[in-house]
């Protein structure tokens, strides 16, 4: 079975960013929670939209790769978290 590499790559892109912005907490610009979160989504929006615009997202891979890039991301995540 073959999926197509956009909702991993996504969920990866969530789980590595998040990671970062919580080990390195001083990475925001300010103090103000609004401008935090727009870098915030602005961090991970930016990767998604040249995965888009390459066409890297319509490639197709197995289940396991998938769920592979997926379990990475939530790894990195809890890893930076409990760093």
């Amino acid at each position: 079975m073959k999926w197509k590499l956009r909702i991993p790559m996504i969920l990866f892109i969530f789980g590595f960013v998040s990671g970062i912005y919580q080990y390195y907490s001083s990475i925001f610009i300010t103090e103000n929670y609004l401008l935090n979160s727009i870098q915030f989504l602005t961090s991970v929006g930016i990767p998604i939209y040249i995965l888009e615009k390459t066409k890297i997202n319509e490639k197709k891979v197995s289940v396991a790769i998938g769920l592979t890039l997926i379990l990475a991301g939530v790894i990195f995540d809890y890893v930076m978290v409990k760093s």
